[in-house]
């Protein structure tokens, strides 16, 4: 999802912070869903294990480990100084973190409340929307269609969706990719405006369309050295999947992957209800103003570049599976861990697959939408997986990437090397 408001919540103290804040900016202009920024320079910058601000609820507790290997003490310690960093630094009510490493052990820890109301805990049970962590269901679907023989990679995205501009010269693969040059269409002023003051307002496929056309693309598709994180790729993908399956894409999804993979607490929602028990959802807002409840949304406007639910567990399960590409082909696989390069950081090595992000050799994705930041990144060479979930956000700005790169270079800083 595109960013309505252009915030960004405070770094952690330190005296990096203006590194951090000109990274942050960086990172924006880039992928306005990772704040990689946050991490550079903060993490773990000594000091003691920094507690959230006091107040109800926002205790650590534990939940039990997959394994019965628990984690380290210190490793628990680093854990909660960096979740508790991260929300004091956010202001978030609640959030919940899992790690799992073989062979060094497992820990999830929940910390805040799911409802600011009424003070309830935040548990790890507790479902969230996952934002753009959808499109690696998106992508792997239209994946799972190559494989059968029905879609092409280099199918002409103006065969299924007539008007768009390049709409001739676009590949599915450069959908897939990131590369096609597609406006962003939730930078769109208009969208931006409607969907801050309804999240629950229609926003069919045609407005969509009708930003496209009115708005110049980014570049050529395929143009050399070009990539552009943009919304509008998964959308389009969606109308895709839909004509190409003859069902909606949602269903497609949910029964060739969710179902398929037994993903606990994983849906992909037809209304703007969210499934019991659910964290209740909180946009950011300036300094001063009350919360603003926004954990009903139209699960039709993100569509399939962001309308998905999830609970911590089933972020859990899909990791892996996504990472080695469990459901697709090995060739299909290939193809969805072929990483362009990203240039997300001058520190990080990043690239974009198709629907999966890649940071110094994790892969996964993140997401971030009005009530509700997530982070879902496996690390393939050590079969590890870090899962961050977060119940308050814009629709780009949260803590859970930042949340997630601070644990993942504290429990592998030979990723980080430079």
């Amino acid at each position: 999802m595109g960013p309505p408001h252009r915030r960004t919540a405070t770094p952690p103290n330190g005296a990096n912070d203006v590194e951090c804040r000109s990274e942050i900016s960086l990172m924006q202009s880039r992928l306005r869903v990772i704040a990689v920024g946050m991490l550079l320079g903060a993490v773990l910058s000594g000091g003691g294990a920094e507690r959230a601000a006091s107040g109800e609820g926002s205790a650590a507790t534990s939940a039990p480990a997959a394994s019965s290997m628990p984690l380290p003490a210190a490793d628990a310690a680093t854990l909660d100084t960096i979740a508790t960093d991260a929300m004091r630094s956010g202001a978030v009510p609640g959030m919940a973190v899992g790690v799992w490493i073989p062979g060094r052990g497992d820990l999830v820890r929940t910390y805040g409340v799911s409802d600011v109301s009424t003070k309830a805990p935040f548990t790890a049970d507790d479902h969230v929307r996952i934002a753009s962590i959808t499109k690696t269901f998106t992508a792997t679907a239209a994946l799972l269609l190559v494989d059968r023989g029905k879609l092409r990679l280099d199918d002409r995205l103006e065969t299924f969706v007539p008007g768009v501009p390049n709409g001739p010269d676009i590949t599915v693969a450069q959908l897939l990719n990131m590369t096609s040059g597609v406006f962003d269409f939730t930078t769109d002023p208009a969208f931006s405006d409607a969907f801050d003051a309804d999240p629950l307002a229609p926003f069919p496929l045609e407005r969509v369309l009708e930003i496209l056309r009115r708005q110049p693309p980014a570049f050529a598709p395929g143009a050399a050295g070009q990539w552009q994180y943009s919304d509008s790729n998964y959308i389009l993908l969606g109308e895709i999947i839909g004509q190409v399956s003859g069902e909606d894409a949602g269903a497609f999804i949910q029964h060739e992957i969710v179902d398929r993979l037994g993903l606990p607490g994983t849906s992909y929602p037809a209304t703007p209800d969210m499934p019991s028990p659910a964290a209740r959802g909180y946009v950011i807002v300036p300094a001063g103003q009350p919360e603003r409840d926004v954990t009903a949304v139209n699960p039709a406007v993100p569509g399939t570049a962001g309308a998905m639910i999830s609970t911590l567990e089933g972020l859990h399960a899909w990791a892996p599976a996504l990472a080695e590409g469990r459901l697709l082909s090995p060739e299909a696989h290939r193809v969805q861990t072929t990483f362009v390069e990203a240039k997300l950081s001058p520190q990080l090595r990043t690239g974009y697959g198709a629907g999966l992000i890649s940071i110094n050799d994790f892969v996964g994705h993140n997401g971030a939408i009005y009530g509700y930041n997530t982070a879902m990144f496996h690390l393939p060479d050590a079969g590890a997986t870090i899962v961050v979930v977060a119940n308050k956000s814009t629709n780009f700005d949260g803590v859970a990437t930042a949340t997630f790169l601070k644990l993942a270079q504290a429990y592998f800083p030979e990723k980080f090397a430079t």
